[in-house]
Formats: C-alpha cells, sequence, structure tokens
C-alpha cells in the first residue's frame, strides 16, 4: 500500500524539522518514506545562489500509523530570510 501526504512548511527561516503521519487500514509491517517534490520560496526575497535542503525519513511504525520527519532549510549564508512552501512525502507500506 502506499500514501501521498504533504506537509506545510510554516513562514519561518532556517533548518526545520516537522514530523507527519499516515494511517492505513490495517497494521503496518514495514515501511519507507521517499521525497515525492517540494516546493520552498522566499517570502520578500531574490536571492540568488541560495541553499535548499529537503529530506525525509521513517520515525517509527506504531500499529496502522507510520510516523516520519521532513527536514527542510532555504537560505543564504546567515539565514536570516524567511520562507515557506510545502514537502511532498510517499509513504509505502507493507500491511499485514
Amino acid at each position: 500500500n502506499f500514501k501521498n501526504v504533504s506537509i506545510q512548511i510554516p513562514k519561518g527561516t532556517g533548518r526545520r524539522t516537522l514530523k507527519g503521519t499516515a494511517t492505513f487500514g490495517s497494521p503496518v509491517v514495514s515501511a519507507a518514506v521517499a521525497l515525492n517534490g517540494f516546493s520552498l520560496e522566499y517570502i520578500n526575497a531574490d536571492i540568488p545562489n541560495s541553499v535548499v535542503e529537503v529530506d525525509t525519513g521513517l520515525i517509527n511504525i506504531e500499529g496502522n500509523t507510520v510516523n516520519f520527519r521532513v527536514e527542510c532549510n532555504l537560505g543564504h549564508k546567515k539565514h536570516k530570510e524567511s520562507y515557506t512552501g510545502y514537502v511532498a512525502v510517499l509513504i509505502v507500506a507493507q500491511v499485514a
């Protein structure tokens, strides 16, 4: 089974870690999390040579629920610029 989940990135600066969940109809035996796309954009800045980082990972499995994390960063040197956006993940799970 699989689920697509989109995590909204709230306005802010610097590296951030957000948690998400995907719930399936049966107990999850194993799961994997994959990056399915993202969009990060500055609020009020146009800055060349920016650093863009997006990462996902499995936290744990609790019954029917897969808990995962999304880490993101958009910035330039001192990371003072505010940004927002979303990260889309694909959860692939083997269910009982």
